[in-house]
């Protein structure tokens, strides 16, 4: 066992112990060998020379960042770039689910093996949600079943089938040893909260498992998105315009993300909990993107996402505003 593995173990029992100091202690120095763990030479204090050396051995070994291949997408917040983490957040019913199976299934359908590692669907209810975005259906037949599987089979798309409960460190452990062993180049987490749910300290768990998950990215050099939750609103009827403050959480996912994009379709305040078709990306951390607002359009009955202009959403909220004083 290597000194990293050691001090994650050791502090994974501080937290289950509660010693919340020593937790701190032992995740200081977890975070010092995982940035010393990718370094190929004796100083951390690189040259010139030696940072062009590698972009020169990626250039010729063929490494590239990675288009989703979604147009308006790859516009707005750029290629995803390896050993970097992503963030997609929303509040419940937004469409993050969606959202994230059109990019995973562009990256598939580019020859790209992805895995989606959904803990709140059955393997079955994710095929079901992709097989309607690929047939762009909102409910699916047999033979729409069929034909959707057809085109997915050929791919690298790779499901997972929850098994009942597990602790958070085996679920991180299980991602990190079927990453390595199956080659993966492009992991979707669906979605932290349910990943790192405890009744204790979950927000030193969700400092720890961020960790991994931006140390597995940067060890294997592969993109890793992570759908989060917003902290609900007190009232279900009111939804205020997210910022990213609204992250659920610690904030660490936040923090270690080199971009965060909140996803947020406002409701219709009809009562009903439906959302508007047209709502907004924002990117909340812009490291490689262009930043900002990107507004997008949501068919429900085609599972799937288009650009919209900013007009359309004004539209609806001048609507809602005077349906509200009507």
């Amino acid at each position: 066992m290597n000194t990293m593995d050691t001090l994650f173990d050791a502090a994974h029992q501080a937290l289950l112990e509660e010693n919340i100091t020593k937790f701190n202690n032992l995740y200081r120095q977890y975070l010092w060998y995982l940035k010393k763990y990718r370094s190929e030479i004796e100083s951390p204090a690189l040259t010139a020379e030696k940072v062009y050396e590698k972009i020169l051995l990626k250039r010729q070994r063929g490494i590239k960042h990675i288009p989703t291949g979604v147009d308006w997408w790859d516009e707005f917040a750029g290629p995803l770039r390896r050993g970097n983490t992503y963030v997609i957040a929303g509040y419940p019913g937004a469409g993050k689910t969606t959202l994230a199976l059109n990019l995973a299934w562009s990256l598939a359908k580019a020859c790209r093996k992805v895995w989606y590692y959904c803990l709140e669907l059955a393997a079955d209810e994710t095929f079901e949600v992709l097989a309607g975005h690929i047939r762009s259906k909102a409910v699916i037949n047999e033979q729409d079943e069929t034909l959707a599987y057809s085109q997915i089979q050929g791919t690298g798309f790779r499901f997972y089938e929850p098994s009942g409960y597990m602790p958070w460190d085996n679920r991180l452990e299980e991602i990190c040893d079927t990453v390595r062993k199956e080659n993966v180049e492009v992991v979707f987490i669906d979605n932290l909260g349910f990943l790192v749910r405890t009744l204790k300290n979950s927000y030193e768990t969700e400092q720890l498992a961020s960790a991994r998950i931006k140390g597995l990215a940067q060890e294997l050099e592969i993109p890793i998105v992570v759908i989060h939750h917003l902290r609900k609103p007190e009232n279900d009827q009111v939804e205020p315009e997210p910022n990213a403050h609204t992250m659920k959480g610690s904030g660490a996912i936040m923090a270690d993300a080199s971009d965060a994009f909140i996803l947020h379709h406002p409701l219709d305040d009809t009562g009903r909990q439906s959302r508007h078709e047209v709502g907004y990306l924002l990117s909340g951390k812009p490291r490689w993107g262009m930043g900002g607002k990107r507004y997008v359009r949501l068919n429900g009955s085609a599972r799937t996402y288009y650009p919209a202009a900013v007009v359309e959403y004004q539209k609806k909220s001048r609507a809602t505003k005077r349906e509200r004083e009507f």
